[in-house]
C-alpha cells in the first residue's frame, strides 16, 4: 500500500470512528427520550451512520489496513 493509499484509508477510519461515535450518541439519546416519533427518528439516524461505520471497516478489512485506531473502531462496532 502507498503512503497516499495509506493516508486516503486513515481518513476514511477516522470517518467511520465519528460515525460510529454518533451512532452511539443517538442510540443513548433515543433510550432517554419519550416521544416515540423521536425514538424512531433518532434510531434510524443511529442505524443509518453505524451502517456506513460497518461498510468503512469492512472495506478497510479487506484492504489489510492496519493501524492501531482500528480497534476503536472495532469496539464502536
Amino acid at each position: 500500500m502507498t503512503k497516499q493509499e495509506y493516508n486516503k484509508c486513515e481518513k476514511l477510519m477516522e470517518e467511520a470512528i465519528q460515525n460510529g461515535n454518533k451512532a452511539k450518541e443517538e442510540f443513548e439519546e433515543a433510550n432517554k427520550v419519550e416521544d416515540k416519533l423521536t425514538i424512531e427518528l433518532l434510531k434510524l439516524q443511529a442505524q443509518n451512520h453505524l451502517g456506513y461505520a460497518e461498510g468503512i471497516n469492512q472495506c478497510l478489512v479487506t484492504l489489510n489496513f492496519e493501524h492501531e485506531k482500528m480497534e476503536e473502531l472495532r469496539n464502536l462496532l
